[in-house]
């Protein structure tokens, strides 16, 4: 595997990121214009329109956040067999302050599909992957403890 040097320092340290890692949350990026990623979120969205949005008139804001409370108590009802089999949710640190000066720590994560050259893309640096890897999907892995480096791996690749 190939690895991909990054362009500078502020590349890939926006406000999101330095949120996520100051709270211990990995950040993990899903490849651009590939839906399948995203389809979970995009298939809720898609359903509190059709369900609470478009379905009824909101004279008031009020109105409107009771029947999306409404309706996502439904939602939650129908799905609180797998809701109770999810990990616990850990409470919110009640003396946290973002830092946006604190050196970056921790891991970020990229998933790429290559090309059909078997490149891909990070942190808008082209690598190669590996020429027999047309259209697959790859993960880069930025440990901000050791390296500034994105490291190529396949999906199932362990570490």
């Amino acid at each position: 595997m190939g690895t991909i040097a990054r362009r500078g320092p502020n590349e890939c340290n926006g406000r999101v990121i330095r949120l996520c890692l100051s709270l211990g949350v990995t950040p993990v990026f899903a490849p651009p214009n590939e839906t399948g990623f995203q389809a979970a979120i995009e298939s809720f969205n898609g359903l509190w329109q059709a369900k609470v949005w478009q379905r009824f008139e909101h004279p008031r804001l009020s109105r409107l956040r009771q029947r999306s409370d409404d309706d996502l108590a439904a939602l939650r009802q129908r799905r609180a067999v797998r809701i109770s089999e999810a990990p616990s949710r850990r409470p919110f640190p009640s003396h946290w302050k973002l830092d946006l000066q604190a050196p970056l720590r921790g891991r970020i994560f990229f998933l790429r599909r290559t090309t059909d050259t078997g490149h891909a893309t990070i942190l808008g640096l082209s690598s190669l992957v590996d020429r027999q890897w047309p259209h697959r999907l790859v993960r880069a892995e930025v440990d901000l403890d050791h390296s500034s480096h994105p490291i190529l791996r396949s999906p199932t690749t362990t570490t």
